[in-house]
């Protein structure tokens, strides 16, 4: 059987729920370091302490690890991100459900369609680093015809803004991110502004810094898949502008974004205090309804979850009046 350094094909030793697969790729630990941007001591670190990752070993001990645990290291990088610690990763990814493969699809296809996504993401920074426009309007039409909506946005769109995001604080790459980060708001916000009449119109206020919105309007296009207009507000206004705003019936719901923790004055207050007064539905959306589910429920908001498929659904169910988060 053919190997080369950079995967190797070997038996299967964990099984799928509902179908037993004959062969995995495996990859060593220096090529997830490639695809994942993180270090081999942090992969090592995240294993031994925290115990984050379990990947399987060759005879002589060397580390193998799956598709699986680099989605998860994907994911782990994520969460750190969104200012979680390390320590407490585990507990938030583990509640969620994995997707699980389907009876056509198998490692092979899943190795080739993460070469094709990693080639995208490669275009997309070849394009910024030259400076040419009409190359990553290209890239960026092209992304969207080849992938869906879920990869577009989490693995190959989101990626790359967040790399150019770090290396915005390094001497030389502030044009590169600036670029970059401009051309995404731009493309995004267009995106936004096709309405049609006979649609339900939402508020989307966002909870970001500024130099973060490219976040909230990744998320908006899976709101916009519920076959929606969006109202898109890049701060939060009084409780009294939002009553007036909604008042009027033009607004069947407002939701808040942010992928990072929410204030506690905006968590324990203003919250309840909007969802008490405002006469249409209130739900948050992001990554907060994971860091913060609890006090959430507590007051009683709507929490439509993260920036990925489901978000489409769960928007629709609260404009039905049928979501319970």
């Amino acid at each position: 059987m053919a190997t080369s350094w950079l995967s190797v094909t070997i038996p299967m030793i964990n099984t799928i729920p509902g179908r037993v697969l004959d062969t995995e790729t495996l990859y060593p630990i220096r090529e997830v370091s490639r695809l994942s941007g993180v270090n081999s001591v942090t992969l090592r670190a995240w294993e031994r302490r925290y115990g984050l990752l379990v990947p399987q070993r060759t005879e002589s001990g060397h580390r193998l690890y799956s598709m699986r645990d680099i989605d998860r290291v994907r994911a782990i990088v994520n969460w750190i991100a969104r200012g979680v610690p390390v320590s407490k990763v585990a507990t938030i990814i583990d509640r969620q459900v994995m997707p699980t493969l389907s009876l056509a699809t198998t490692p092979q296809i899943d190795n080739q369609a993460e070469q094709h996504l990693q080639a995208a993401r490669e275009q997309l920074m070849a394009a910024v680093t030259g400076g040419d426009l009409i190359e990553l309007e290209r890239v960026y039409a092209l992304t969207f015809s080849r992938w869906t909506l879920t990869q577009v946005c989490n693995d190959v769109l989101l990626p790359v803004w967040r790399q150019y995001r770090l290396q915005a604080r390094q001497v030389g790459a502030t044009g590169h991110w600036a670029l970059f980060d401009g051309f995404l708001r731009g493309r995004l916000l267009q995106r936004l502004a096709f309405l049609q009449p006979s649609r339900a119109s939402v508020l989307l206020v966002s909870l970001q810094p500024p130099e973060d919105e490219v976040e909230v309007l990744l998320a908006s296009l899976f709101l916009a898949e519920a076959d929606i207009n969006i109202a898109y507000l890049s701060c939060l206004p009084t409780v009294e502008d939002l009553s007036l705003m909604t008042a009027s019936g033009r607004y069947q719901a407002l939701l808040l974004f942010s992928d990072r923790a929410l204030e506690s004055s905006l968590l324990v207050r203003e919250l309840p205090r909007l969802n008490l007064q405002l006469e249409c539905p209130v739900a948050v959306v992001g990554a907060c309804c994971e860091l913060q589910s609890a006090a959430l429920q507590r007051s009683n908001i709507s929490r439509l979850g993260l920036a990925q498929r489901s978000l489409t659904d769960s928007v629709r169910q609260l404009l039905a009046g049928r979501f319970d988060s």
